[in-house]
């Protein structure tokens, strides 16, 4: 499914409340935070200083796919990150006051898993903590306080999203973005969303103690051949940039002449930055795939770009050894590809699922799919890689993820 050829058919929409703005070449958006928390860089109530724990999570390595911090009462830190690091793609770990401070740790190593603690007194805790990773209050119920730290990772990064609806006939029917922060900017943009809806559809949930949205109006559209989607959200040096692709296919076949009125939601880590949202045209461009696999023999996440026949041999013996090489003319073409690393299960996939040339660089478009809550897998680690072929091209690369959940089928 190509990048750009998911944006007609869409599922449901946007809360705003959040500022709103006109999208043009692109804008700037920032709203007012309705939520409590922890002003980044300074400290909290108590009188701890985020400012050294948020500069330790930005600068490190292995912390490409998940970087989080979470201060508890106001006294300790808990960090959670993971990234493309070989034997060392994850750690959590419960620092004091001071990053100096560890409390205990949870990480990969060459040996597996394992955990230390410095301050056996502290094991409890952490235990609860890890299992919980994945809840707003990290499993400690109502007698503690716990607040996550919104920062930005190193500009330049990717930054992960999730497409919390889409729709061809939304409500909102001119060009606008929105960021919300919180749940009744949500409430009200939804409403505004689905007001051309009867009934009106069921409003995605959206835990805004972790994740803010972003959402993109494309106004009317005046046929079948024109649509929107989000190509790739990365961090900058001081705000969140949301790169949204303008699709026309018209060269590509006949168009359906029906009005309609394009949008697309998508969830990313909350951040207290403003979000800058720039648009430009962009064409599909062909793939083919070279090969598609769960069990790669490279077992850290990475991308690559490979135009030149020695490169792909060097690749491909360190990716399938075992398994024939597959022919690719690189005096036309290229190979891009994604690894996602040791999945914990069978349920992590991969895919390049769209490719999109704008007028200055390609973006590839990488499909992550995860566990749901209620998803049983089998228990087998796997390494999922999806390598394609492209028409040979100078322009840079970059690469967006896009994360679906897997969820349990009634």
């Amino acid at each position: 499914m190509r990048i750009l050829g998911r944006v007609m058919p869409l599922l449901a929409a946007l809360a705003a409340g959040a500022v709103l703005s006109a999208c043009g070449g692109g804008s700037t958006m920032h709203d007012q935070q309705a939520t409590p928390g922890i002003a980044v860089g300074e400290p909290n109530p108590s009188g701890l200083a985020t400012a050294p724990f948020i500069e330790m999570a930005r600068t490190s390595g292995c912390s490409e796919t998940k970087n989080r911090l979470f201060v508890i009462d106001g006294k300790q830190v808990f960090w959670d990150h993971a990234g493309r690091c070989a034997d060392a793609s994850f750690e959590q770990v419960l620092f004091g006051s001071k990053p100096e401070t560890r409390l205990c740790s949870y990480a990969d190593s060459i040996a597996g898993p394992k955990t230390m603690c410095q301050d056996e007194s502290a094991r409890a805790l952490f235990d609860t903590i890890v299992k919980n990773a994945d809840r707003p209050d990290l499993g400690l119920g109502g007698d503690h306080k716990v607040e996550q730290l919104a920062f930005l990772p190193p500009a330049g990064t990717t930054v992960a999203y999730e497409t919390v609806a889409r729709d061809d006939l939304s409500g909102v029917t001119v060009r606008e973005n929105a960021v919300v922060r919180d749940q009744a900017a949500w409430d009200t943009l939804w409403r505004r969303h689905a007001a051309v809806r009867t009934p009106a559809p069921a409003q995605p949930k959206v835990d805004f103690t972790r994740k803010m949205l972003v959402a993109v109006f494309a106004g009317e559209v005046p046929d079948s051949c024109h649509g929107i989607a989000v190509a790739r959200v990365a961090a900058g040096a001081s705000k969140l940039n949301v790169e949204v692709a303008e699709r026309d296919t018209s060269a590509q076949g006949p168009c359906l002449s029906v009005v309609t009125h394009p949008m697309q939601v998508v969830a990313v880590d909350r951040t207290d930055a403003d979000v800058d949202v720039a648009t430009a045209a962009a064409a599909d461009v062909p793939f083919r795939t070279a090969d598609a696999t769960s069990m790669s023999a490279i077992h850290e996440a990475r991308t690559v770009v490979v135009k030149d026949a020695a490169a792909w041999a060097r690749l491909w013996k360190e990716h399938a050894p075992d398994r024939a090489l597959p022919a690719v003319d690189f005096a036309t073409d290229m190979v891009v590809g994604v690894f996602m690393g040791s999945g914990a299960n069978s349920c992590y996939t991969t895919s390049i699922d769209g490719v999109a040339r704008t007028a200055d660089k390609l973006i590839v478009h990488e499909l992550r799919t995860v566990p749901g809550p209620d998803i049983v897998c089998a228990m087998h680690v796997t390494t999922p890689a999806h390598l394609v072929a492209i028409p040979r091209s100078d322009l840079p690369v970059e690469f967006a993820a896009e994360v679906a959940t897997r969820q349990a089928t009634r």
